[in-house]
């Protein structure tokens, strides 16, 4: 029997890629969804979904670059959120498919904008704010767009979604239980509404559609047996006190910022002595106890773990992938189905082996932090195998060393590194490659050596 995928048309398909930014991949399939999300199994029976796959990053700028180069994130240039832009020498593919005749549109935030990794788009009115969602009239917008052949063939239209990033401003007709315990959840059913809506435009014969995310998200609600805890952050609270901070003199931001700080340190003290006391799992402590922009970075599922789902009419249909993958897989899977040889030298893959079902092993993921330049954090690298999640600090291989069995905790609450030197070796050895730098040994810095390299560090500004 021919597959699907052996089968090349002619006629160049279009692409639809959307991107649910801080989307957590529990909370799109599998048994901890509990939202209203009929579309999205709709989908899923209808594409392939790969239920391990891996951003290359904690942050949107450096997932995004490193889906859109295929490459991972230290070789694109960009490092950060600001002050960085992509290296001149590195390839997009939007590169590629400009030159093969494709059309850009998109819906986007301007954050997007600053780092030259995007084209020129054909439609104008392109970029948003935060927090222009779905509801607020970016669903209309798409529909629009969708409708009538108002794209130019063939054509890849990208929209970022921004409904599920902090803070969550849940609309008024799915603020509801039934749509799922904490705001996250039922805006997770709101999204899959629209998507509905969307899918009923797109023509699967001649269309592959992608839905994934940047990262993921600790989500701060928890609901138990024994507790129903809800820690997110009012949104329209949150944009008031925006507003406000907004008008405060320059002069008096300083002190604002060092006060508000202050506030919030004695809030999240408080709160950890009220979670320390509850019949909790460490992820459900983290998820609860997270704040936005601390300075402690990690790479912990919640973080890095997105949902990939694959549709279209050469895609085959109730595929579930169970081996491990990279979201930087993704372009070099689209371009192989549409029969684009780009011989570039990518870190990405193709997943199309995957989809036919061939066994084929995991993917090394890859990862890491976002530094705050701001705030002169450090930098936590990692990676995950089909058995061990690890990560640690870039500069110092020493400090914040973590260490999970994947197969024997999935949620990553138990740091076996202390115990398992030689598996951290082993790890090590897999990152110096991926990095191409030197092996650093477990032993290769005695305790003084590490705190004499740490306390030049703070000198430099590093915490």
């Amino acid at each position: 029997m021919v597959s699907k995928l052996d089968f090349v048309s002619k006629m160049k398909e279009n692409i639809i890629f959307i991107i649910i930014d801080s989307m957590n991949a529990r909370k799109f399939f599998g048994n901890e969804n509990v939202s209203l999300t009929p579309n999205f199994d709709y989908l899923i029976k209808n594409g392939s979904y790969f239920e391990k796959a891996y951003s290359s990053a904690d942050s949107t700028l450096l997932a995004i670059t490193s889906i859109f180069t295929g490459k991972h994130p230290f070789k694109t240039g960009i490092r950060s959120n600001k002050f960085n832009k992509l290296s001149e020498d590195v390839k997009t593919c939007f590169d590629v498919l400009k030159k093969n005749s494709y059309n850009f549109y998109a819906f986007k935030p301007t954050v997007t904008k600053t780092i030259g990794l995007l084209p020129k788009f054909e439609n104008n009115d392109c970029d948003y704010y935060y927090h222009f969602d779905l509801h607020d009239g970016l669903g209309d917008k798409i529909i629009d767009l969708l409708e009538g052949n108002k794209m130019k063939q063939p054509w890849i239209f990208y929209t970022h979604l921004h409904d599920l990033h902090f803070p969550i401003s849940v609309a008024e007709n799915f603020n509801d239980e039934k749509f799922g315990f904490s705001n996250y959840e039922r805006q997770v059913s709101a999204i899959d509404y629209w998507i509905g809506k969307i899918i009923k435009k797109i023509d699967f014969e001649n269309t592959i559609l992608v839905i994934t995310s940047d990262h993921g998200v600790f989500i701060p609600a928890v609901r138990t047996k024994d507790h129903q805890i809800n820690f997110e952050v009012n949104a329209k609270k949150q944009m008031l006190t925006s507003t406000l901070t907004n008008k405060i003199p320059n002069f008096l931001k300083p002190f604002k910022s060092k006060m508000f700080y202050l506030m919030e340190d004695k809030q999240q003290n408080k709160l950890k002595k009220f979670v320390e006391k509850l019949n909790l799992k460490p992820h459900e402590k983290r998820g609860l106890l997270w704040r936005r922009g601390d300075l402690n970075k990690y790479l912990f599922d919640e973080n890095v773990h997105v949902p990939l789902l694959m549709v279209g009419n050469k895609i085959e249909k109730n595929k579930i992938v169970s081996k491990q993958v990279r979201a930087m897989d993704i372009f070099p899977t689209i371009f192989q189905i549409i029969n684009i040889q780009e011989n570039d030298d990518l870190d990405g893959e193709s997943l199309v082996p995957y989809i036919q079902g061939k066994e084929y092993e995991d993917k090394i993921a890859y990862f890491e932090s976002t530094p705050s330049l701001q705030k002169m954090t450090n930098e936590v690298i990692g990676l995950s195998t089909s058995k061990y999640k690890y990560f640690r600090d870039r500069i110092t291989p020493k400090k914040r060393v973590h260490l999970f069995d994947l197969q024997n905790d999935p949620y990553e609450d138990h740091n076996i590194a202390d115990e398992n030197p030689k598996i951290i070796e082993e790890m090590e050895n897999l990152l110096s490659t991926i990095r191409n730098e030197k092996t650093i040994k477990v032993d290769e810095y005695s305790e003084e050596e590490t705190k004499a390299i740490e306390e030049e560090l703070k000198k430099l500004g590093y915490d």
